[in-house]
């Protein structure tokens, strides 16, 4: 099995090698979509809100709740998600330890914490395979001493999902941040009308979203149809229906994602002197996305990540008793790593006996 992943990731690899050049990779499918923020009216870590709309309870609106533009579905996902993560109270410390207002030195600031900088956002592969990809290079990048962030995000959050953990440590340091969705992200199929979303979040009828659609269910129109029939107003979610288990890729979807930060910053910084000989390169994230990040290390025989810096990260080590886990000043445990419907079994077992 390790002999296979690895065969598969130096494929995968073979077809990255383009971003390090001049012409756009041809895994990217469709336009790669630009946007400048000019780090006031809005920007790359807080869209605009800066840490006290943040930290409001009162989410941004939409001037029309039915046609909610890019712009404000983008402001919406970055309010969530942050908040997701983080706690936004003062008296947990958000705005006093932490937060955007919070420099690179661990100082409190006066300003709102927004940051300035160019996003480029793009799918990779095509119909279920699709992942999103997004590099996020702020104002104060230093081609000379490059430095790349991976943002993989936990769950199954989009590309968003790691704005306000090692999205906001590596802005704040002058790095570009490569995020994805690892495969899983919020894309949602309307069965009943038939409508999806687009990689930037708006939404479209399936036909005329095609393979820009972040997830489109595999049904024909009669399946589609006598499914509404028997069962109406349902959903289709990615990470649940896709039929790709995508968790199995992660490891490469964060690899493609820290080429595609390679391609950018060349483009961006005209041309090929940004490489991974010269470029510091760590792979982050919590939960899913460190654990997407530490498989992605483990998986990198091409030089691409230099260190891991991951919370809580989910991982699936073989079972055995190689190791043993310790807590506190108990003696080390080695009956673990159980199979999946073992635990569920046991769970199911012994929780009525502690509740």
């Amino acid at each position: 099995m390790r002999a296979i992943r690895h065969a598969a990731a130096a494929l995968l690899f073979g077809l990255f090698v383009p971003a390090l050049a001049a012409d756009k990779p041809q895994f990217i499918k469709g336009d790669i979509q630009v946007t400048r923020y000019d780090g006031s009216s809005d920007d790359l870590l807080t869209a605009g809100l800066g840490k006290s709309g943040l930290q409001s309870a009162t989410p941004p609106a939409f001037a029309d709740s039915l046609n909610p533009t890019a712009t404000e579905l983008r402001r919406r996902a970055i309010y969530t998600n942050y908040r997701a993560l983080v706690d936004i109270t003062t008296g947990g410390g958000y705005g006093m330890l932490y937060g955007p207002n919070i420099d690179a030195n661990g100082n409190v600031t006066a300003g709102e914490g927004k940051i300035a900088g160019d996003e480029y956002l793009a799918l990779i592969g095509g119909g279920k395979r699709n992942f999103t990809v997004m590099v996020q290079v702020p104002a104060s990048f230093d081609p000379k001493n490059a430095c790349i962030v991976t943002g993989p995000s936990s769950g199954s959050r989009g590309i968003y999902g790691a704005i306000a953990t090692s999205g906001e440590w590596g802005l704040k340091r002058g790095c570009a941040v490569a995020y994805t969705d690892k495969g899983t992200g919020t894309g949602a199929h309307d069965l009943q009308n038939d409508i999806v979303n687009r990689v930037d979040g708006v939404t479209a009828t399936a036909d005329d979203a095609g393979d820009e659609s972040l997830f489109t269910a595999r049904l024909s129109d009669q399946k589609r149809a006598e499914f509404n029939a028997a069962t109406p107003n349902r959903f289709a979610f990615k990470h649940a229906h896709s039929e790709r288990n995508p968790e199995k890729d992660w490891d490469r979807h964060v690899l493609a994602s820290i080429i595609f930060a390679f391609y950018v910053l060349n483009e961006k910084f005209d041309g090929g002197a940004i490489k991974p000989d010269n470029t510091i390169v760590i792979a982050s994230s919590v939960s899913n996305g460190g654990g997407a990040s530490l498989r992605a290390a483990e998986l990198d025989q091409f030089g691409l990540i230099d260190g891991v810096a991951v919370s809580e990260p989910n991982v699936n080590p073989k079972p055995g008793a190689k190791f043993g886990i310790v807590q506190g000043s108990g003696a080390p445990f080695f009956a673990h790593s159980k199979d999946l419907y073992d635990y569920v079994t046991l769970v199911n077992l012994y929780q009525p006996c502690a509740s």
